[in-house]
């Protein structure tokens, strides 16, 4: 097992905090986001973190090499990081030979949340916030008779929803393999400036993808700076209390 830790974008609408700092390494409750993530990895014996890098990468290799012990941890380039981000999944494809962690490197979350997903009884399975609608740049997640069938923003009122996407998938060697041909057949047709959602309606129809229920944990994604506001003066004091072993009140 390993994860892929996509932290290759810009941030543009988190500047000016993103100018000179990449979203992964914002501080939160004194520690960057990418340092709670290589120590939930660590503690959920995960061995190896991949981390897809491309705004200001050397700013997060180097924060890299300073991160807990019990997680290895190597680095992708994304050189077309202006780009979707199924860029940096591309990337990173040769790294499917594993079962493997597909994460976005934006989201603040306890320990639990990973937890759950690593003990899914599925093969493969995605995290979903089912007490939430995404909105913004939240995708959805749409499942038919229990399994998915698509992640997308345009959902439309689809009564399908399941719900918000968490921006956690965790997917077997042999569905990490089929997702390799599909992005490829993606960047080979020009369509590299979508999100890499995009390719989970095709990943869907040839394997099945469970669903792995979050809605009664703190999280959340931090794309905007009223999403930063919210992690750091309602989330994080929750995720701290979690990640201690106390217990929080169902929201």
């Amino acid at each position: 097992m390993r994860a892929i830790v996509l932290a290759a974008g810009m941030g543009r609408r988190l500047e000016p905090h993103t100018v000179d700092t990449p979203k992964c390494l914002l501080e939160l409750g004194g520690k960057t986001l990418l340092h709670r993530y290589l120590e939930a990895l660590a503690a959920l014996g995960v061995p190896e973190a991949v981390l897809v890098v491309g705004h200001l990468k050397e700013q997060v290799v180097a924060a890299a090499v300073h991160g807990p012990a019990g997680v290895r941890v190597r680095v992708v380039e994304n050189d077309r990081y202006t780009r979707g981000n199924i860029v940096s999944l591309w990337q990173a494809r040769q790294e499917f030979d594993d079962d493997v962690l597909i994460m976005d490197a934006d989201i603040l979350f306890p320990r639990e949340m990973l937890a759950r997903l690593l003990a899914a009884p599925d093969a493969n399975a995605i995290a979903v916030d089912e007490q939430a609608k995404a909105a913004g740049d939240t995708p959805e997640v749409a499942c038919e008779d229990g399994w998915v069938v698509e992640v997308t923003k345009r959902t439309d009122q689809d009564p399908r929803v399941r719900g918000a996407a968490v921006g956690m998938l965790r997917l077997a060697a042999e569905a990490a393999e089929i997702l390799r041909e599909i992005l490829e057949e993606f960047i080979d047709t020009g369509n590299d400036t979508v999100e890499y959602e995009e390719v989970l309606r095709d990943l869907a129809s040839e394997v099945p993808i469970g669903v792995v229920e979050m809605g009664d944990l703190p999280w959340v994604g931090i794309n905007v700076q009223s999403e930063l506001a919210r992690a750091r003066d309602d989330i994080l004091p929750r995720v701290e209390l979690l990640d201690q072993g106390e217990a929080v009140a169902a929201r």
